[in-house]
């Protein structure tokens, strides 16, 4: 079983300026996974999970706090098939699923998904709920049908 792993920046996204609606789509994130960490530590998103994955070893899942359409199946589905990764459409990392927890390397940022594919040996799986990330609300209304019940609660 996977250790999940959740990045998440307590002051929301700010790209969205709403942190109340960055609470709900973690949620939804959290909902999916289960049990959880949510790793928030100064430094950007590398540090953060670098920092929650100290001292752990076995599988672990790291899934951006972004993703309000996911599901547990997908997440299932990406933790069988570590180590793996699933791509944001901008080539970033929105899912990444390793073996060993002791196996990450903070290589976020632009094309880091390319990265940890060629880092880890990586496979790219296409899972709508994982891919489907939230940056602007443009990208919101593109998935509003799809997204967990609390960011539908939230958006009303």
């Amino acid at each position: 079983m996977a250790t999940f792993v959740i990045p998440f920046r307590v002051n929301g996204k700010t790209r969205l300026g709403d942190h109340r609606l960055a609470e709900a789509m973690l949620a939804d994130v959290q909902a999916a996974a289960g049990e959880a960490l949510v790793a928030d530590e100064a430094g950007g998103q590398g540090a953060a999970v670098a920092a929650a994955l100290t001292g752990l070893s076995g599988p672990v899942t790291i899934v951006n706090s972004d993703v309000p359409c996911v599901t547990p199946s997908e997440l299932e589905a990406l933790s069988a098939a570590a180590p793996a990764l699933v791509a944001a459409p901008d080539g970033t990392t929105n899912a990444l699923a390793l073996r060993d927890a002791r196996d990450f390397e903070p290589l976020y940022g632009a094309g880091s998904a390319a990265r940890f594919e060629q880092r880890l040996g990586a496979r790219r799986l296409d899972l709508a709920g994982l891919r489907d990330d939230v940056d602007t609300w443009d990208d919101l209304e593109r998935v509003r049908g799809r997204v967990g019940e609390h960011t539908r609660a939230y958006l009303g």
